[in-house]
């Protein structure tokens, strides 16, 4: 927690962070901008200690590593100490990590394109994060008490529902026990979004430590758009830290 407080204490980084806020998924050079008094070299060393805490994560494209912002620790922040205070006073810490882009950035680039990128580590095994990944047949508790229904082979169908509604819908792309797993994401919750082009939901699970009781999860939603996009956005980071409460405590948000 100590790091997250040293980045979110100068006015550079958040300001980086506000860069990304406004377009996720930035390179070097384009956050460099934000900050023409300082060196690419000074931004970078900026960006280490954003991602050192957490508040940031990184990908390749090509020959550039592009920098998207990462809600879940301010999440773990409100409800560690800011539980008790009103939801209003707790979303106006948050703002900055959960305001929906209302357009969806457009690109020239024809291939998939990460929408949001959300990281985070949780005490228990990489056996079990994935167990609770694909837990099938009965509602669960992290995820709203939906149920989601599969054989997880690749290339068939799965569903996410509630009340015998269908929330969310697609294919399973690629299963990698229990290391990796692609689905398709078809949001189907109101005619919104059912009305929107399906993306892709990327799960990776690495575990951390030697002795297999922690593990990194690193949820990647690709080429989602409107409706669907501003979900992803704002529910991403609540979903999956309380993934990692349902892990640790055996008690969902």
């Amino acid at each position: 927690m100590g790091d997250l407080f040293k980045a979110l204490g100068d006015a550079n980084r958040r300001a980086l962070l506000d860069a990304l806020k406004e377009e996720d998924g930035q390179s070097l050079g384009r956050l460099a901008e934000r900050l023409p008094q300082m060196t690419r070299f000074g931004v970078g060393s900026h960006l280490a200690v954003l991602e050192d805490a957490g508040l940031i994560t990184t990908m390749k494209s090509g020959r550039r590593k592009l920098h998207y912002l990462n809600a879940v620790p301010l999440v773990e922040m409100q409800q560690r100490w800011l539980s008790e205070y009103t939801r209003d006073a707790a979303a106006g810490l948050l703002a900055f990590g959960h305001d929906v882009e209302e357009h969806p950035m457009t690109r020239s680039d024809p291939a998939p394109r990460p929408t949001t990128i959300y990281a985070l580590h949780i005490r228990a095994g990489i056996d079990r994060v994935w167990e609770a990944l694909v837990d099938t047949g009965t509602p669960r508790p992290w995820l709203y008490g939906t149920t989601t229904d599969s054989s997880w082979l690749p290339g068939t169908a799965y569903t996410q529902a509630s009340g015998g509604f269908t929330l969310i819908g697609g294919d399973v792309l690629d299963v990698d026990p229990p290391r990796h797993l692609r689905l398709g994401f078809d949001a189907q919750w109101d005619e919104a979004t059912a009305a929107e082009p399906a993306g892709i939901i990327d799960y990776l699970l690495e575990p951390v430590d030697d002795g297999g009781s922690v593990t990194l999860l690193t949820v990647t939603l690709w080429d989602l758009v409107g409706e669907s996009a501003a979900a992803a956005e704002r529910d991403t980071p609540q979903i999956y830290s309380s993934l990692k409460s349902w892990l640790e405590t055996g008690e969902a948000l």
